[in-house]
This record gives C-alpha cells, sequence and structure tokens, in this order.
C-alpha cells in the first residue's frame, strides 16, 4: 500500500449536476418554455467538460504553441503550429455552439438565437477548464461578430456565418490594438492606415501584445492617415490572414511571448508592412466601435471569472470532504468550513453577476433603455470585481488542497495563473476604475442607481433576504453622497477614492441581485440557503467587523453541509443572518 488512498481524486464525472445555484439560476433566467434544450444542453456539456476538455486542457497547457518562422527553403513563413490537443478543445467548444448559437437561429431546434444567459452558462461550464482558448480564441470570435453585426452591414454578412460555424469551417478572429507606445492609452498608438484608391486600406505599424496571433480575422486599431491626433483620431480595420489570392497578408510574427499564465494560447509581436485591410464602419468611429467588442469581451470575462471561481469552490469542497486530518473529516473543522464558505460565496455571487451582466445586455440590445443606461456601469463594475475576486479565489482553493494545490500535476497552479490575465485583459483595475468615474461624469449613475433598486426594492417585504434590502438602498444612498463629493474635487481627488468607490458599487449591484434572488429561492424551493450566502456576500461592505458579526456566530455550522454543498437551510436561519447583517451596518460600520 503507497498510501495514495489518503489523497481525494479529482471529480471527472460531472460539473453541472452538483451546481445547485446554477441549475436553479439558469432555469429561473431562461424560462419554462427555453428550459428543455438548456437543461439537457447544460447536463451534457457538464460531462463533457471534465471528462474530455479537462484532460486537453492539462495537455495544451503544457506544450504551448510554437512559431515557425521560416520553412526548408528559408522562404519567411511565420507559422504557429499547435499541439493536437489545443484543436480537439477549439473543434469540441466551438462544435457544440458556443458562437454559433449566438448568432444564428436553429441551434438545438431553438427558433431564434440563443440568448445571451444560455451562452453564458453554457461558457462558464467549459471555463471551468479552459480559460486560455474558450476564453480568448472562442471569445474573440463571439466579440468580433457582435462587433461586425453593429457596425458593418457588408462585412457582417460575409464573414459572420464563417466565424458563427459550428461545422469545423469556421474562420477564427483576433482584435491588436495595444503598442509600445500606447496600452490603455490606445490614443497615443502610431499605426497608420493608408487608403489604398479602391476602397480598402493598407496599414503599417508595430503591434505588441496580439493574442490570437494565428487568427483568420484581426480587427487592428489604426490612424488613418491625416487624421488628428489621440483616440479620436483613430480607424477600425478587419485585417484577413490570407488574401483572396491565397497567398498571405503582409503582416510579420515577431515572437511569441512567453506569458505567466494562458500558455496554450498565442499571444505575439507583429508588424505590419503595408497589410491589406477593409475599413469597418465609419473610419471616425474607429474606437467607440472597438468598445463594442471590448464590451462584449469584458461581459465574458464576468463569464469566465465566475467559471474559474466555481472551479475553485468545486475542487476545495471535494478535496476537503475526502481528506481526513487529525481524525476526521477535513471539511467538518469550523476554521475549514469558514474558508470554504469565503469560496462558495465568490463562486454564486459571481455566476449572479455572469448571468446578470448577459441578461441585462440581452435587453439592452432589445430597446430596453433601463438596461441600456444600466449596462454602461455594470459591464466594467462587474469585470472588475470579477477579475479581483478570482485571483483570491484561486489562492484559497490553492492553499485548502496544501502542498498538492502547489504541484503541477494538479489544476490549482494552471487555474490561478491563468485568472490573473483577467485583471489585465480589456483594462488593469486602475483602467476600469477611471472607466466608471468617466461613466459617471458622463451621467451614468442613474441608470446604475435605478437598476440597483429595482432588485432590492423587489426584495422587500417578508422574505429570509428582506432585510438587506435596506442595506442596499442605504449604501446607494451613500453612494450618491460620495459622487456629489467627487463633483466638487479637483481631478487627482476625484481619482484617488474611485477604486474603492467601483468596488462598492460591484457589491451593490451583485448583492441586489443575490438578495431579489434569494428570496425567490426560498419561495420556489423552501430553503433560505442563497439567502444566507446573501448576506454573507453583503456583509462584505461593512469589511470584517461586519462579516464577522455573521460568520463568527457558530450556529450556522449546524448547516454548513447544505450551505456548502446545496440543500435546504432553514429560511429562518437565513432570516437571522439577514437581520444581523443589517442590524451591523445600519449602526454605521462601513468599509
Amino acid at each position: 500500500n503507497d498510501g495514495s488512498h489518503h489523497i481525494p481524486p479529482l471529480e471527472t464525472a460531472d460539473w453541472y449536476g452538483p451546481d445547485e445555484h446554477l441549475r436553479w439560476l439558469a432555469r429561473r433566467t431562461l424560462g419554462e418554455s427555453l428550459w428543455p434544450v438548456a437543461e439537457r444542453a447544460l447536463r451534457e456539456l457538464g460531462h463533457i467538460v471534465p471528462q474530455r476538455i479537462e484532460p486537453l486542457v492539462r495537455t495544451a497547457d503544457r506544450n504551448p504553441p510554437v512559431l515557425r518562422q521560416y520553412d526548408g527553403t528559408g522562404t519567411r513563413v511565420d507559422d504557429i503550429e499547435f499541439h493536437p490537443a489545443y484543436r480537439e478543445i477549439e473543434r469540441t467548444v466551438l462544435g457544440f455552439g458556443a458562437v454559433r448559437a449566438a448568432y444564428r437561429a436553429g441551434w438545438r431546434g431553438l427558433s431564434d438565437r440563443a440568448p445571451r444567459p444560455l451562452v453564458s452558462a453554457l461558457l462558464y461550464l467549459v471555463l471551468q477548464s479552459d480559460q486560455a482558448i474558450t476564453g480568448c480564441p472562442i471569445g474573440m470570435m463571439d466579440a468580433m461578430a457582435r462587433c461586425l453585426e453593429r457596425n458593418d452591414p457588408d462585412l457582417a454578412a460575409r464573414f459572420i456565418p464563417r466565424i458563427a460555424d459550428d461545422s469545423g469551417n469556421h474562420m477564427t478572429a483576433a482584435m491588436f490594438l495595444t503598442e509600445k507606445a500606447g496600452g490603455s492609452d490606445v490614443g497615443a498608438n502610431e499605426t497608420v492606415a493608408v487608403p489604398a484608391g479602391d476602397g480598402t486600406w493598407r496599414l503599417n505599424g508595430e503591434k505588441w501584445f496580439c493574442s490570437c496571433a494565428h487568427s483568420d480575422l484581426i480587427l487592428v486599431l489604426a490612424r488613418p492617415e491625416g487624421a488628428p491626433p489621440g483616440p479620436r483620431g483613430l480607424g477600425l480595420f478587419l485585417m484577413p490572414r490570407y488574401l483572396e489570392d491565397g497567398t498571405r497578408n503582409t503582416y510579420l510574427i515577431h515572437r511569441l511571448k512567453e506569458k505567466f499564465g494562458t500558455r496554450a494560447m498565442p499571444s505575439a509581436e507583429v508588424g505590419l508592412r503595408n497589410a491589406f485591410a477593409w475599413q469597418v464602419g465609419s473610419v471616425d468611429r474607429g474606437l467607440p466601435q472597438m468598445m463594442d467588442m471590448v464590451n462584449l469581451t469584458r461581459v465574458g470575462i464576468a463569464t469566465a471569472t465566475a467559471g474559474a471561481m466555481r472551479r475553485n469552490a468545486f475542487e476545495a469542497l471535494t478535496h476537503a470532504r475526502g481528506r481526513s486530518t487529525f481524525g476526521t473529516q477535513l471539511d467538518a473543522h469550523p476554521l475549514m468550513r469558514d474558508q470554504l464558505m469565503e469560496l462558495v460565496v465568490d463562486s454564486v455571487a459571481g455566476l449572479s453577476a455572469a448571468m446578470g451582466i448577459a441578461q441585462t445586455l440581452d435587453r439592452a440590445d432589445a430597446g430596453d433603455r433601463e438596461s441600456l443606461a444600466a449596462l454602461r456601469l455594470l459591464t466594467p463594475l462587474f469585470k472588475m470585481h470579477g477579475t479581483e475576486r478570482a485571483r483570491i479565489s484561486a489562492t484559497e482553493a490553492m492553499e485548502v488542497r496544501g502542498g498538492n494545490g502547489f504541484i503541477e500535476d494538479w489544476p490549482e497552479p494552471r487555474i490561478l495563473r491563468d485568472v490573473y490575465v483577467h485583471a489585465i485583459w480589456e483594462g488593469s483595475g486602475n483602467v476600469i476604475a477611471l472607466d466608471v468615474l468617466r461613466a459617471i461624469e458622463q451621467g451614468a449613475l442613474p441608470g446604475y442607481i435605478g437598476d440597483t433598486e429595482r432588485f432590492a426594492e423587489a426584495a422587500a417585504g417578508t422574505g429570509p433576504a428582506a432585510p438587506l434590502s435596506r442595506v442596499v438602498l442605504d449604501g446607494l444612498r451613500r453612494v450618491e453622497a460620495d459622487v456629489a463629493a467627487l463633483a466638487g474635487s479637483d481631478s487627482a481627488a476625484r481619482q484617488l477614492p474611485v477604486r474603492r468607490l467601483a468596488r462598492r458599487m460591484a457589491i451593490l449591484a451583485i448583492g441586489a441581485r443575490l438578495v431579489e434572488q434569494g428570496n425567490a429561492y426560498a419561495e420556489h424551493t423552501g430553503s433560505g440557503r442563497l439567502a444566507w450566502l446573501a448576506a454573507r456576500f453583503l456583509a462584505r461592505l461593512g469589511g470584517e467587523p461586519a462579516v464577522a458579526a455573521l460568520a463568527d456566530d457558530a450556529s450556522w455550522l449546524a448547516h454548513a453541509d447544505a450551505l456548502l454543498h446545496g440543500g435546504h437551510v432553514p429560511p429562518a436561519a437565513a432570516r437571522a443572518a439577514a437581520e444581523a447583517v443589517a442590524a451591523h451596518m445600519a449602526v454605521g460600520s462601513t468599509a
């Protein structure tokens, strides 16, 4: 006996069935008419991901792409070669309809396109395993399709059928924004676009961070010759990898980056040498059009971080339930239960945020003005919150597994490396915070306030989470007061508190959704589990003292198994938790 029976193995059978919050929230969000199709797809994917995709992800991560710049004759070819595992992940996820479902009617018999929350739920399952390929190359395909559809009908009609193909004949997508001169400050970019006289353009310049550098279609920010400096002078162009005669477009891949995470996906440095491109939409609206793509990828990051946080929680819960320490099960120790609880709260909040922002996006696209107004702030807020909490969650999950969590045989090192990129993709924390400030200055706050108030007010009444409604509403009044105080400050003083303000706004918006869902869940199932988790989440508004008001009361340990894994929690216990948090917040203890 080598003692290996002491180490709990990975759970590889089903990642859908044990996810109580996904099962309930997806059904509630999508509605009964769509649920039979959605449930079959989610249940099927819940088996495919751990059984087929996860082993491929491990292999692809350990065998990153390789750049072959020259062939045997010395001809420059700049081919990126992939391990077969990469291609199999791509085929599996795209073949399931991850992009097609959102853009073409008929997926699994649907009469119309799949709603965005269903696509988000599907990706949430895949992203529990694959952050590198689904999180970027496949996410880029989705985002490019949206950008073209909203800004250039001709290019959309030509290319979306290929981008959204699920038969293996797809075209891949990327966006090249960043240059040495301009990272977050894209207005400093130096790439130039010159009209060719036939309606097409030629691009010249250097792009510094080019993820998915192998892609068939690439959106490029460049400054048309003679355009003014700064972000308003940028145009948006679609650059194909191959020209119509089958020859390579004239750009060079200088080298692939050696990255901390997402190693399976190639990020490169690229030189544009009179590269052929089409103009996208209006040439003087390059950056606003590109933001259509960026904003969808921010929504995608909310889903990616939710998937990562669920995987972190699931791995920690599975390990702690199967591991024995000091004569008892690891998850029977109160301190371990408290650590696991933080992972579960992050996971549940992350999914509510991801499904919520996806639904808001759908409603905004359908013409709902309230949703459109809310989207301007919710998108950066949920992106920022998810990226910050996913990093914490990954670290805590690694700690739960102990020494094995630091070993590459286990998933925690890869998950931790991969989630860190989300803090940088589509805006670092400071960039997002400044975007929040800019949106507030442009009048976006009422849309955020109204959206969050609607959820909080819907939760008032007799449900177990009802006391938390007042916590959210009082928190919104403080946000309004803080924003009013900022208005009278100089630019330096306005910047200093904005990241903390953005964190608080994110907690309030996600918390309001959890509170409303907690009451609905109790009404539908008779369990106060979600209401209790909402209380634990909203306690973060008050910092450690407020969290301690709930977490240090040992009475919750009687319901720990149901709270952590799913099951029945007495509504009275959830109501008591909500009242404890509300009482603590009412005396003015706020972070």
